[in-house]
């Protein structure tokens, strides 16, 4: 288990919570009201982004790629994105025919990586293959699920304090409880819970 070292990033109180660690890069430990929450940081930043995508109204910031990304596509696929470009453009896409099977990605929604475009795109498609309209509240709300898991924090990362402390905050006070999908963000261990399992009561 990793625990934040003295100084810059050691254990802190934030209002009624404790941040004690961060286990496996993937689990942030926080302590609060006698309880001890597990919290997966990359479900909880997830839901976060998500909900403040939403309050925008599928009128996301586009940001500019440095380097446009050029992604080759079967013909169909082209022609689908370049039908629906119009709401593509409102979720923060910029995106440019090149040829009868390839489109030129010139932005992305505000936050998410640059290396994560391509797999957001391709999701994209499989939706539209499917027969699905990007004017449909629910299939709007699918790709901003898409562009909330590609901007979130991810396991594995280094993560700086201020982040975790927004994140436990957020969990703490109860307003993030499950992922987009679906999942829990976390569980919660009582102080109850642990003495029984190191038998310090019956």
């Amino acid at each position: 288990m990793e625990t934040a070292p003295p100084q810059e990033t050691l254990p802190e109180a934030f209002g009624d919570f404790r941040i004690v660690g961060e286990a496996m890069k993937t689990y942030l430990i926080v302590e609060s009201g006698g309880e001890l929450l597990l919290i997966d940081k990359h479900a909880a930043h997830e839901r976060m982004i998500f909900d403040r995508l939403k309050t925008q109204g599928h009128e996301i910031m586009s940001q500019s790629l440095l380097m446009p990304i050029t992604m080759k596509l079967r013909p169909d696929e082209a022609e689908l994105l370049e039908q629906n470009a119009g709401t593509l453009e409102k979720l923060g896409f910029e995106i440019e025919p090149y040829g009868s099977d390839s489109v030129i990605l010139r932005g992305v929604p505000a936050e998410t990586d640059a290396a994560d475009t391509a797999p957001m795109i391709e999701e994209i498609c499989e939706k539209l293959r499917k027969g699905t309209a990007l004017g449909e509240s629910d299939t709007l709300d699918d790709i901003l699920r898409t562009i909330a898991c590609k901007a979130a924090i991810k396991a594995g990362w280094n993560t700086a304090e201020p982040e975790l402390a927004e994140i436990a905050r957020e969990v703490v006070s109860g307003r993030v409880k499950y992922c987009p999908h679906g999942r829990p963000v976390s569980i919660t261990l009582t102080k109850k819970q642990l003495d029984k399992e190191f038998s310090r009561i019956v």
